[in-house]
């Protein structure tokens, strides 16, 4: 396919070895999108739908539309006894409680994700379960999973290819990997699976997780030349929120990303929320972007945020920036 000159297989060649999965830059607000444990975070019953434009002005850049939604399941609690203590009343102290309360919750959501980068397409739809448990007074836990499937296409349409005689005149044949590429099926699908844990309390929040622990394979093509290799994809975010007095919270979050074999990359946002319910924030993509987000919240059920992107590497020259606009609800109180 030596022969072939369009921006989805630059894109292509890129994701396959430096990110094969969506990234978002409002991952402050939407961290479930990364780690599916995290859909336990927010109690309230949530719906967002969001959609990112990146590397604008090249034509057939990368697209990504995504809908997201939970809920949660009634909790249980139960009451551990410390076996240590005695049950004769005399031999309790008032002040001492025999019992312990441990308390868990449990979400469940899903993901709809089309995502294009030139010619290829990935539609993912996903069930994700997170477990949230209490640690003691300050801390708890969440571990969170999803399963799915994922459809990998191609569309021919918007492939061009040379002619190997002639580049002024139409494709007539002669690359055996492209015509065989092109008279395979052109749509593929893949099974996939996450993992993800955190731990949190008021103030800070930490979370690790995988994604596509699947690890498919799939060819592309009819006689086995052209496959999409998919890799695991390995991510830590790491945040923290900070009050003053009531005129703002200044909210920080980082994650690391790394799938193999490409370097690890370093995503970094920094959101402050006034008591107006308008926030703001920047956002930086290491060797990559920075931008600028902001948004409001309506009757603290209703969020707007938009996030404006630009280029840091060699093609800032020929980008107008990446935007990406995201509307989330809240249900119940």
């Amino acid at each position: 396919m030596k022969y072939i000159i369009l921006l989805s297989s630059i894109l292509f060649t890129t994701f396959c070895f430096s990110q094969q999965i969506p990234q978002y830059s409002q991952f402050i607000n939407n961290p479930q999108l990364y780690n599916p444990s995290c859909i336990g975070l927010v109690k309230q019953s949530t719906l967002s739908l969001g959609g990112r434009w990146q590397m604008l002005g090249f034509g057939s850049e990368p697209r990504t539309a995504f809908l997201d939604g939970h809920v949660k399941l009634k909790g249980i609690e139960k009451d551990k006894i410390n076996p240590g203590l005695r049950f004769n009343e005399d031999s309790v102290s008032n002040n001492i409680d025999s019992t312990t309360s441990i308390s868990f919750e449990h979400f469940v959501g899903g993901q709809l994700i089309v995502d294009y980068y030139g010619a290829f397409r990935r539609t993912s739809l996903n069930a994700l379960y997170s477990l949230s448990f209490t640690i003691n007074n300050d801390w708890k836990g969440l571990i969170g999973t999803s399963i799915g499937f994922s459809n990998f296409g191609f569309n021919s349409t918007k492939a061009q290819v040379l002619n190997t005689t002639d580049p002024t005149q139409s494709y007539a044949g002669g690359d055996s990997e492209y015509d065989g590429f092109v008279s395979g099926s052109l749509n593929k699908n893949s099974i996939d699976l996450g993992l993800g844990l955190t731990l949190m309390n008021e103030s800070f929040i930490f979370g690790i997780a995988a994604n596509q622990l699947s690890k498919s394979s799939l060819d592309l093509n009819t006689n086995n030349s052209v496959f999409f290799d998919q890799r695991i994809h390995w991510n830590a975010l790491v945040g923290y929120t900070y009050s003053i007095d009531e005129m703002l919270d200044l909210q920080g979050m980082i994650i690391v990303k790394k799938m193999m074999p490409s370097p690890i990359s370093l995503e970094m946002c920094v959101k402050a929320t006034f008591p107006n319910s308008l926030w703001a924030g920047l956002h930086f993509r290491n060797r990559s972007s920075i931008g600028l987000m902001g948004g409001m919240f309506i009757n603290n059920k209703f969020q707007l945020g938009y996030s404006i992107d630009f280029s840091t590497n060699k093609i800032r020259n020929f980008t107008n920036g990446g935007h990406e606009l995201i509307i989330s609800y809240r249900f119940g109180e």
